[in-house]
């Protein structure tokens, strides 16, 4: 049976072979600037759930106000321990707000609340180190990097690997620590770490991915967007 200390499972008894599993990827925001408010797309591992029921993100309005329910939909893409990932937007009026996610289960919910504390913003998810966020333009010949990343060794090499000729040739940029990120995920801070690469030549075939490695022990963690590596993508919010 799932650990309740990240999920609660009440009034069900079942083995884990039919026990769906929902677990948080990763969520990051847009500003939806004509109508001033901000979309949470929050990325959802999942296994095992379609023959029993839905996901939702459960989450706040505002910060102290209702909470509400809004659809998690399947995508194609698949994470690198073998989740399938759905996705839901949220909106909200403001930052620091709370979320959850909720899987409805016959009579019952399942629930990932992030060890009873609910999530704060941008975050990370289960099992996941490291993720890009996406950034504003503020010029064609140059992009800003921003990737949140899990605090899990105090010495850490935070890079970014770009290409513009789909990594016949690539080049690599370090990162720097910018700030903490409101919140934790399971237990865990998380943290800002940002970079620009210059002297693009040409924004339509620019991709890049990041990598994380902690120097106590050398290991190596990537974010790749699920195997397809980012592009120059543009959203409204600069970090």
């Amino acid at each position: 049976i799932l650990s309740t200390s990240i999920f609660s499972l009440s009034s069900i008894t079942a083995s884990a072979t039919t026990v769906p599993d929902i677990r948080l990827h990763s969520s990051e925001f847009v500003i939806k600037a004509a109508r001033g408010l901000y979309t949470r797309d929050i990325y959802i591992k999942v296994r095992d759930t379609e023959k029993y029921g839905k996901t939702f993100v459960h989450y706040e309005t505002a910060p102290g106000k209702a909470w509400t329910d809004v659809e998690a939909v399947k995508t194609n893409l698949q994470s690198r321990d073998g989740y399938s990932i759905y996705m839901a937007t949220s909106c909200t009026n403001s930052r620091n707000t709370k979320f959850a996610l909720k899987y409805d289960f016959v009579a019952s919910a399942l629930w990932d609340n992030n060890y009873y504390q609910d999530f704060i913003d941008l975050t990370l998810g289960y099992n996941e180190n490291i993720k890009a966020e996406r950034t504003n333009r503020t010029n064609s010949n140059y992009y800003d990097v921003s990737a949140i990343l899990r605090n899990i060794s105090y010495a850490k090499e935070v890079k970014c690997v770009y290409s513009e000729d789909n990594f016949k040739t690539k080049k690599t940029i370090n990162l720097n620590y910018k700030e903490f990120v409101n919140g934790t995920s399971y237990g865990s801070q998380m943290e800002r770490w940002t970079g620009r690469i210059n002297g693009i030549k040409n924004t339509n075939n620019l991709k890049f991915y990041l990598t994380y490695k902690t120097l106590a022990d050398g290991k190596t963690y990537t974010d790749n967007y699920f195997n397809q590596n980012y592009n120059y993508t543009i959203v409204n919010e600069p970090y």
